[in-house]
């Protein structure tokens, strides 16, 4: 007699020897498609918050390069078609870099990746846990944060999730063509970000070195996979080492230790602690078990990471270069649901489903209410300065292009070279100090959070001086936990 609870990831065929597995996608353990459907009907309305205020929140300083540099691209630019498609998104809403129009097309990735992520995962983890790793991704407040910036994570991110889509589809059909292009597909999000070649190493890495999914020839054809990935990637890794150098030049850090603990610390901050937490759970619960799957994706995560903090070694890394991997860590996070003994205890799976998503859905609210989209509030001051200052009066500010952008002169050409914008920051704090001499009027628009760049010493000195030479006129409040995004403007006359 049969035994029920056999893998489905073997066919009698293979539990011989004889042959290798065919047939379609392997169910899991405790599979329901009405469940993960209707997870993913509820992730796909909860993500239309990507849209929610786009338009109010203040530009920073990297939204506003974006503009600039997508009209004159820095020499060694690798990623020039996110810039170009965001030059696109602000032609096609007439041609006014505002707000929305910048963040148009971030958002609708980040939104897409929803879907995406159910797709690719499905044939892997089944429709109940791929449902649920949607679910994540439309709540969380991270991925909303990224779909709601001027930058190409979210654009990265998609072209990730096609390719570990594609890739998971070879292992799981034994076909090793399909595999090398899912990683390509993968790889050519480098014309988003650096992390693109990141993600197509690790998924080529597990599709390699994971348990075999397939008959125990995983190994065979994803070393195959990477012997066709070979020519493309000699031909493309001096460019990627190019950039990256360009990168570790202006990120060098003094301290590695430190810098991969900051890589560290950051990570664990967006990606929360709670659903950390439950990504690691999951781990030990599938090591124990032997679950091939779900190792597969632990094999993509760690491998991604730990690339990531041997890096942060050279230069600075922040959780953004995580970003296209939160996907698989949301996988982790939700494999309990696929398990027999939650399967048979819909009471219980509810429980998980609202234990995951709620810590990320008021993370989302906090988002979008008081912590105004973790956004200081340059608009704001600057329109302050526009409707005070008068002819001939110096405006200083770190960063000096946001200012100027809102003070009314939207040249991308002004982006990194300010003409009415005296910039001063952590290498050139005394420039405030010129300025005053100088006998004219000043206006000093301060964020706090960046004073904290400055050597104590250093920063204790130049607030001793603000305070002395400058009158606090007015203060724009944004209050993060651990954070003071609050920009404050002040006066000398």
């Amino acid at each position: 007699m049969p035994n029920p609870m056999a893998s489905p990831l073997t066919s009698s065929a293979d539990s011989t020897g004889s042959e290798r597995a065919s047939g379609p996608p392997p169910a899991v353990e405790a599979e329901s498609s009405r469940v993960g459907l209707g997870l993913l009907l509820v992730a796909l309305v909860l993500g239309l918050l990507r849209f929610a205020r786009l338009g109010e929140w203040s530009l920073w300083f990297d939204e506003v390069l974006t503009w600039g540099d997508s009209h004159d691209f820095p020499d060694g630019l690798v990623n020039r078609a996110g810039y170009w498609l965001v030059r696109q998104s602000v032609e096609w809403a007439g041609g006014e870099p505002t707000e929305f129009s910048l963040r148009l097309l971030p958002a609708v990735a980040g939104y897409l990746a929803i879907p995406l992520a159910f797709w690719a995962f499905r044939p892997l983890a089944g429709s109940t846990r791929s449902g649920m790793a949607a679910l994540l991704l439309a709540v969380s407040a991270w991925e909303l944060q990224w779909s709601q910036t001027a930058r190409f994570y979210t654009f990265v991110q998609l072209t990730s999730l096609a390719g570990a889509g594609l890739t998971i589809r070879g292992l799981l059909a034994g076909r090793w063509p399909v595999v090398t292009a899912g990683v390509l597909v993968a790889a050519s999000g480098v014309f988003f970000h650096l992390q693109g070649a990141l993600v197509a190493a690790a998924l080529l890495g597990a599709a390699a070195v994971a348990p075999p999914l397939h008959g125990g020839e995983q190994r065979v054809f994803g070393r195959a996979a990477a012997i066709t990935v070979l020519l493309p990637a000699l031909v493309g890794a001096p460019w990627v080492y190019g950039a990256w150098s360009r990168y570790q030049e202006t990120k060098a850090v003094a301290d590695p230790l430190g810098s991969m603990v900051h890589f560290a610390l950051s990570t664990g901050w967006y990606v929360t602690p709670a659903l950390g937490a439950a990504a690691l759970a999951a781990v030990l619960l599938l090591l124990r078990e032997g679950d091939a799957r779900g190792r597969l994706v632990l094999v993509v995560v760690l491998l991604g990471a730990g690339a990531l903090v041997g890096l942060s070694a050279a230069a600075t890394v922040s959780a953004q270069y995580l970003f296209s991997f939160f996907p698989f860590i949301a996988l982790l996070a939700a494999w309990p649901l696929g398990s027999l003994e939650v399967g048979r205890r819909p009471v219980l799976g509810g429980a998980i489903v609202v234990a995951l998503a709620l810590p990320q859905l008021a993370g989302s609210a906090l988002y979008l209410t008081s912590e105004r989209g973790q956004r200081p509030r340059w608009r704001d001051a600057a329109e302050f300065v526009a409707a005070n200052r008068q002819e001939g009066e110096a405006v200083l500010s770190d960063p000096a292009a946001v200012v100027e952008f809102y003070l009314g002169d939207r040249d991308p050409r002004r982006v990194r070279k300010s003409e009415d914008v005296v910039l001063f920051d952590a290498y050139n704090p005394w420039f405030v100090r010129r300025e005053v001499k100088s006998g004219k009027s000043v206006w000093l628009v301060l964020r706090n959070d960046n004073l904290m760049t400055y050597e104590p010493a250093l920063r204790a000195r130049f607030k001793a001086y603000v305070q002395e030479h400058f009158r606090l006129l007015k203060q724009f409040p944004v209050h993060v936990t651990g954070r003071d995004l609050s920009v404050d403007v002040w006066y000398h006359k």
